[in-house]
């Protein structure tokens, strides 16, 4: 049990960011990294997600605005959850993409915060979508 419960302190955050230390981050990567294999097999799953996910999405919005029989309340949110999806194969998914065709991570601090928030954000699209009211 952690003393610090009862010890007036309990409001406090102690969550780290192990990008600040290298020393956790050099142990890390020696343990969990992908072999070059491993990162062609990822880029070519995440290459497929992506360009299926998008174009399929987009069929979805484009069979949507041409035929007005298809809106209808429930097609709606069908239609929310497919923008969302198609907005985090774009926005989300070309991060992970380019990211493990170069076998790292390309775009830092600011990078992993934006693929972060894209993913957070449009993930939480796609709840909020399915929930009824």
């Amino acid at each position: 049990m952690d003393i610090r419960m009862f010890s007036g302190q309990d409001g406090l955050n102690y969550s780290f960011n192990l990008s600040d230390d290298m020393e956790l981050v050099d142990e890390l990567e020696s343990r969990g990294r992908l072999s070059p294999n491993g990162f062609i097999v990822l880029s070519v799953v995440l290459g497929f997600i992506m360009t299926f996910g998008f174009l399929n999405n987009f069929i979805v919005l484009l069979l949507f605005c041409k035929f007005k029989k298809l809106r209808t309340p429930v097609n709606m949110m069908l239609l929310n959850i497919s923008v969302s999806d198609m907005l985090v194969c774009l926005f989300g998914t070309t991060l992970s993409f380019a990211s493990s065709i170069r076998g790292r991570w390309l775009l830092g601090r600011n990078g992993c915060s934006w693929y972060g928030f894209i993913n957070s954000c449009f993930g939480e699209l796609l709840t909020c979508a399915g929930s009824p009211g």
